[in-house]
């Protein structure tokens, strides 16, 4: 089911949310330990970055401006770029760098061939709330062709069944409920850190007779490089301590809201006859007094979640004649 504009993403597209994104990336690469890239992928080989999803295009801008990183050859050709389904969010081209651009792109749809096989890194965080279950699989191979041979993939995700509570009160065990739920009612996964591994691991690739996949040596795409589940419990960044209740509840609360809207708007819509207003009314009455009491600060919990970070390298397939060793590990 979509939501009530008729998209499947769950949270809203105002100024403020845009600043909560924000926030909710500082937070991030505080619990990546200040990484933007994960350290097993080498950032004097990104010459071109895709960032899939971008929203504010924050993680993008920010990278761009590390100085690590193969400066740009040409104005002309941006080495970084951007792609959201929505341009709501995107800070004015102005305040954008000339080597950075940002386009709107479904990434449901194949995305343009002028794109494909262009990027050393992909950088994917936080779609769980807007891929569709049946969508995986598509979303996956969309974001894979963007890679160039050798190419690496990089995805975060976390969902609300990956934080918890403690103590755990009612109206902490209700406040994840309620999203779980509204995520099964759009056709997302409840969790998708593993369907999302699977997938990304089976997508296959064709190795000719005569050739080798130098990278996994297998008829798999893309081999998996590192896989981690970053915890903001006993995390040692003093910053991701003091600040994991505000961003827990900063994303429940506009998650929450999003069940609430759309469950207030059937409740209205539907006749009295319907045995199921009654049932509606009584939910959206129990979410309301939940929301109430995580705005009013009275929800007093410790709250911890987990993100899966995983690191994946795209294949290289040549001929078996060749030497491969400097193609697969290049100098710095």
């Amino acid at each position: 089911m979509a939501s009530s504009n008729g998209e499947t993403y769950m949270l809203p597209r105002t100024i403020q949310e845009s600043q909560r994104l924000d926030a909710q990336h500082e937070y991030m690469r505080h619990m990546s330990y200040g990484h933007l890239v994960h350290p097993s992928i080498p950032l004097h080989q990104l010459h071109a970055v895709a960032d899939v999803a971008t929203g504010t295009g924050r993680w993008l801008r920010q990278l761009a401006e590390d100085a690590v990183l193969p400066r740009p050859v040409s104005d002309q050709n941006p080495t970084f770029i951007g792609f959201d389904i929505s341009n709501q969010q995107f800070p004015p081209q102005k305040e954008l760098p000339p080597h950075l651009a940002l386009e709107t792109h479904d990434m449901v749809k194949p995305f343009p061939t002028e794109h494909h096989e262009k990027f050393d890194l992909v950088n994917v965080r936080l779609v769980s709330y807007a891929i569709k279950a049946s969508d995986l699989d598509q979303v996956v191979r969309n974001v894979l062709q963007l890679l160039r041979p050798g190419g690496y993939l990089q995805w975060q995700e976390a969902d609300a069944s990956d934080s918890w509570a403690h103590p755990e009160t009612p109206a902490a065990s209700s406040c994840v409920d309620y999203v779980v739920a509204e995520k099964i009612d759009r056709g997302l996964l409840p969790s998708i850190a593993g369907p999302l591994v699977k997938t990304i691991l089976s997508v296959p690739v064709t190795v000719p007779d005569g050739q080798q996949n130098i990278v996994s040596w297998s008829k798999n795409l893309m081999r998996l490089i590192h896989l981690e589940t970053v915890s903001t419990f006993n995390h040692p960044s003093p910053a991701v301590e003091m600040g994991k209740k505000a961003a827990t509840m900063s994303v429940a609360t506009a998650l929450l809201k999003a069940r609430l809207h759309r469950k207030s708007t059937e409740a209205q819509d539907s006749l009295e006859p319907d045995p199921r207003v009654g049932k509606l009314k009584e939910e959206v009455e129990a979410m309301k007094a939940t929301l109430e009491i995580i705005q009013r600060g009275e929800e007093h919990s410790t709250w911890d979640f987990d993100i899966t970070w995983i690191v994946a390298r795209k294949a290289i397939v040549q001929d078996t004649s060749k030497g491969w060793m400097t193609v697969r590990r290049p100098s710095p």
